[in-house]
Formats: structure tokens, C-alpha cells, sequence
């Protein structure tokens, strides 16, 4: 009878320890997902005003689809939140890492808990310093397994390099928020000053506060762990929505930081509201606006934002946007911001200029934004061909060779060649070129735009798309730009990575095939991106202490399937 007693008051105390368990991870799911809810609810909020569903891309552009099927996909998420006992720290199988050799993959997914999503990793950002290098980029795989842990969720991941690049362990996301109603959304951006401090920044939300901004976080191990994100610029997540952040540090001077980001203003509080003659009376003027703040210690304490341009799309000018902002520091410590305008001064939306503009007073206020070049919309304006969403953003390079110190240099794509079609929004389709331009006079004037790409198009050579470039000049003065490249189809969907060279300041460019297997444009995979997200940008990195000379290249491949990111170093 004893031990029947004793039997029967173990298993009450494990059952007991079981619900309460049970419990303690019903309270956690109900907390993790009112995080998501409150965001979701956001995102349908925004979805109705005016412009808003348009104008979201990116990371934020894979909220909003996930948003219009979340009464779907919230059971889903459930059931992810419930399983298992809530994770202490970032976990994973370390036989999975893959210790890439440079052109290989460096990022690993994730299929343990789902085959729906945690395999997409793209929209790179990568940092060189010394003997180390950091590649950042959007990852599903770490969106999901941090939604099953205990702190905040993180979309994005880090792979890591101690030998310059010659091989890479994937580290997942870097320094998820602690905080539980907090989110690292993506875009991510990094810098270095030395082998040891790193920075990245990231698009950022509070589902407690509902607040959207950007935050940025600081290694100083190489980029091995990072502290807790700070936030550097917050505003209120009802009537904004912060996008497409860019990361700078001054090389002069290591403790002033700069980041740039498109706030998407919906609370009519700078345009007002649409009249009683308009369809949206009533409804807030969105404001679209190119904006930076800045940080004199590194990183712990900001400033409020500067305005760099801003627009408001009203009756007058229904089609004014900006998007893409990209960030340098030049020579006595100047500024350059650049970024895309469309539809300005009552416009359409394929009226489309690469716009920069200089502070040079540390980002404390910009001169008027000067007009770099018109560009002409690639694809349909939205899309190019295989569904992948199209920009024509800039990437901004500054020189730092003996015969091109403070030189700018900007790189974008823009349609050469346009033909008829059917089915596209603007009635062409528009054929994508990388071109290149630059000023030797801190922005003043700059070159007549050439082209990069040395593919030979038209005649018996067809046409094809060269798209997305990012730009970066090393010690000795050589320039380099990488991009997709679908020249080796002849029906212009199979993509491959092309890197072109310049040693005469541009004058002349040297093209080389990095790829050995061209890839597809895989999209619409995953259930936590946007059906078309392909990543609107890459980075070129560069030895930042002038150890080194060369690039370190990164960007996303399909070409196992999925999305996956490599790099290689040329």
C-alpha cells in the first residue's frame, strides 16, 4: 500500500509539473504571437490608406504578404509557437554549418520544423576588415527558429570569415532583441573600422509600443556576437513604416555613424489630408521621405532626423515616391546619400532620377538634392522577367586610392533598350543595363553615364537583363561592380553573377563570369516572403583597413533550389 501511495504521488507531482509546464508555454505562444498579431493588425491598417500596399518592399513588402494571409497562417504559427519548451539561446546543428569555400554556399537553411519556409536567405550585406569578414542577409531560417525561442524574433543571419573570405561558418541571427515583443524585420546593412569592431543595422519592430525604426547592434569580436540592438530612430508604427536602412561609420572618425532609411508617412501630419473632391477624402496624404540620423559615440546615443527629401503623394503629384537610399563618407568627413525618385512634379511613375545629396556638416542638414541621372524603368517598372521584383536603386562607392581619393562613384541599372509587350503595366518591357558615373568635384557634376556590363546585345546577341549592381573601390584605386547577369540565356531567365573591373577610373571595364552554373529565378517558395521578393540589393566589400586590396562580393543563389547566399572574392 506504501508504495502504491508513493507511485501514485510521483505521478501527480509529474503530471502536475507537466501542465504547469503546459502552461508556462501556452502564456509564452499567447505572448509571442500577440507580437505578430499587433503587427499583422498594423499591416491591414496601412494596407487601406492610400499608396501604402504599393509602396511596401523588401522586408517589409514579405510583412505585408504575410499579413494578407495571416487568418491562414496563425494557426500555423500556433502550433510552431507551442512545440517544445521555449529556447534559452540561438540553437542549431552544428553538422550543419557549412565552412563554405569562397563561390560556395554560406549560409545553411532551415527545413527541421517546416518545409514551408526557412530556406530563404538573400539581400546581402557584407563588411571587410583585416582578416575578417561579415556577410548579413534576410533569412527565413532564422525568422523561424527564433520564433520558437524566448527572446525576439530575427529575420536576418551572419556568416562569418576569419581568413578574408577563403571560407565562412554560418552563425544564424546576430544578437536577436531580448525583448519578446521585439523584432529585427530585416534589410540588414554592416560596417567595420577594424578586424574586431563590426556594426549592422536592421529595420526593427515593438509589437508592445507598436513602434517601427532602425536599430543597430555592436560586435567587437569580428562580428563572432554582438551586443543588444540599440534602437537609433523609432516612430510610431500606426502612421509609419521604416524601410530600407543603410549603414555608414566616418573612417576619419570612428565614433560618428550614420544611417539613412525611407520613413513611409501616413499620419497626414506634414501633407495633410486628401480633399472632399478626392476618393480618399479624408484619408491621409502619404509623405514618403529619405532620412538620416546620426551618432557621435558609436552607436548608444542618436540624433533626431535630418531631412533629406521628402515628398507628398497628393492629386498634384500622385505618383511622388523615393525609395533605396544608399550612404557614404567622403573626404572632411562629407556626407552623400543616394537614392531613386519616380514620379515627381506630377509625373508618372515611370519618370524616374538617381538623386545625392551632400551634408557637410556631419549629417546635421543636407544642401538641395542634385539630379544625378534620369533612369529608365527595367522591366515592367515592377517586375522583371521570372516575376522578380524590380528597383533601379544606386550603390555609392567612395575612393580611396592615391589617384582617386574622394572620388564618387555611383553604380545602378536602368533599361537601354525597351520592347513592345503585351502584358506589361507600362505597354514595354524594358531590357536592365548597369551604368556607371562619377565626380571628381564632391558632387557638383558628375560623368555622362556609361555602361558596365560588356556583354555584346542586339543583331544576332539578344537582348538581356544585368541588374541590381553594387559598387566598391579598393586601396590601388580599382573599381568593382557586381550583379545578376542573364546574358548566357538566350531567353533571358536563367541568372548568373558577373563582376566587371575598372583600373583607369572607369574609362574601361574588364567583365568576368563567377558563376559555374547558372540559376533560376526561384520566387514565391516560401511562405514568409512576397510572392516576387528576390532581394533588392547587394553589397561589394572592400578591406576597410587598407591591409588588403581586392573585393569580397556577396549575393544570392538558387541554383540548389532555393535561395542561398555565397560569395566570392575577386
Amino acid at each position: 500500500m506504501r508504495k502504491l501511495k508513493l507511485v501514485s504521488l510521483a505521478v501527480s507531482v509529474c503530471l502536475a509539473n507537466l501542465i504547469g509546464a503546459a502552461t508556462v508555454r501556452a502564456q509564452w505562444a499567447d505572448q509571442r504571437l500577440a507580437m505578430f498579431d499587433k503587427l499583422m493588425e498594423r499591416e491591414h491598417q496601412l494596407a487601406k490608406l492610400p499608396h501604402a500596399a504599393a509602396a511596401e518592399r523588401g522586408a517589409w513588402g514579405n510583412v505585408a504578404a504575410l499579413a494578407a494571409r495571416w487568418p491562414l497562417a496563425r494557426p500555423d504559427f500556433a502550433r510552431m509557437a507551442l512545440q517544445g519548451e521555449p529556447i534559452e539561446d540561438w540553437e542549431f546543428d552544428p553538422a550543419a554549418v557549412r565552412a563554405a569555400a569562397a563561390g560556395g554556399p554560406i549560409s545553411t537553411e532551415n527545413l527541421a520544423n517546416t518545409r514551408l519556409s526557412g530556406f530563404t536567405q538573400n539581400e546581402t550585406a557584407s563588411a571587410w576588415c583585416g582578416g575578417h569578414v561579415v556577410v548579413t542577409f534576410n533569412d527565413t531560417g532564422a525568422e523561424v527558429n527564433t520564433f520558437e525561442g524566448s527572446d525576439g524574433v530575427s529575420a536576418i543571419g551572419a556568416s562569418t570569415s576569419a581568413n578574408k573570405g577563403s571560407s565562412y561558418a554560418y552563425d544564424g541571427p546576430p544578437s536577436p532583441p531580448t525583448n519578446v515583443d521585439q523584432m529585427i524585420v530585416g534589410d540588414p546593412s554592416v560596417v567595420c573600422t577594424n578586424q574586431s569592431d563590426f556594426y549592422y543595422s536592421a529595420t526593427w519592430w515593438d509589437g508592445e509600443n507598436v513602434l517601427t525604426g532602425v536599430a543597430m547592434a555592436a560586435s567587437t569580436n569580428g562580428g563572432s556576437s554582438y551586443g543588444q540592438p540599440v534602437v537609433a530612430i523609432s516612430k510610431d508604427g500606426f502612421t509609419h513604416e521604416i524601410i530600407k536602412d543603410a549603414l555608414a561609420i566616418d573612417p576619419a572618425n570612428t565614433g560618428q555613424v550614420y544611417i539613412t532609411y525611407v520613413d513611409e508617412d501616413y499620419s497626414g501630419t506634414t501633407c495633410g489630408d486628401f480633399p472632399e473632391s478626392d476618393p480618399n477624402a479624408g484619408e491621409p496624404i502619404p509623405r514618403y521621405a529619405i532620412e538620416l540620423v546620426y551618432s557621435t559615440d558609436g552607436g548608444t546615443d542618436w540624433s533626431a532626423p535630418a531631412v533629406i527629401e521628402e515628398v507628398c503623394a497628393n492629386d498634384a503629384n500622385p505618383n511622388a515616391f523615393v525609395e533605396g537610399p544608399s550612404v557614404a563618407v567622403g573626404a572632411a568627413s562629407v556626407v552623400y546619400v543616394a537614392y531613386e525618385t519616380m514620379g515627381e512634379n506630377g509625373g508618372q511613375l515611370t519618370d524616374r532620377n538617381i538623386k545625392i545629396a551632400v551634408s557637410s556638416n556631419e549629417g546635421a542638414s543636407f544642401a538641395t538634392p542634385t539630379i544625378v541621372s534620369s533612369v529608365n524603368p527595367v522591366g515592367d517598372g515592377a517586375d522583371l522577367q521570372g516575376l522578380i521584383q524590380a528597383a533601379e536603386y544606386p550603390s555609392i562607392a567612395i575612393g580611396r586610392g592615391t589617384h582617386n581619393f574622394g572620388y564618387i562613384y555611383l553604380a545602378w541599372d536602368t533599361a537601354t533598350t525597351e520592347v513592345n509587350d503585351i502584358l506589361s503595366t507600362t505597354g514595354v518591357y524594358g531590357f536592365a543595363d548597369i551604368l556607371f558615373s562619377q565626380s571628381q568635384n564632391g558632387a557638383t557634376t558628375w560623368s555622362s553615364p556609361k555602361r558596365v556590363n560588356t556583354n555584346p546585345e542586339g543583331g544576332p546577341n539578344p537582348y538581356s537583363d544585368q541588374f541590381e549592381p553594387a559598387i566598391d573601390t579598393d586601396k590601388t584605386g580599382r573599381i568593382g561592380i557586381c550583379y545578376y547577369d542573364r546574358h548566357r540565356d538566350p531567353n533571358n531567365f536563367l541568372i548568373d553573377r558577373t563582376c566587371s573591373s575598372s583600373t583607369n577610373n572607369g574609362a574601361s571595364w574588364t567583365s568576368k563570369l563567377y558563376t559555374k552554373t547558372n540559376f533560376p529565378s526561384v520566387v514565391g517558395q516560401d511562405v514568409l516572403v512576397a510572392p516576387d521578393y528576390f532581394g533588392d540589393y547587394d553589397t561589394v566589400a572592400v578591406d576597410k583597413t587598407n591591409a588588403a586590396s581586392g573585393f569580397v562580393d556577396s549575393f544570392a543563389t538558387s541554383v540548389g533550389g532555393h535561395p542561398n547566399v555565397s560569395t566570392n572574392h575577386f
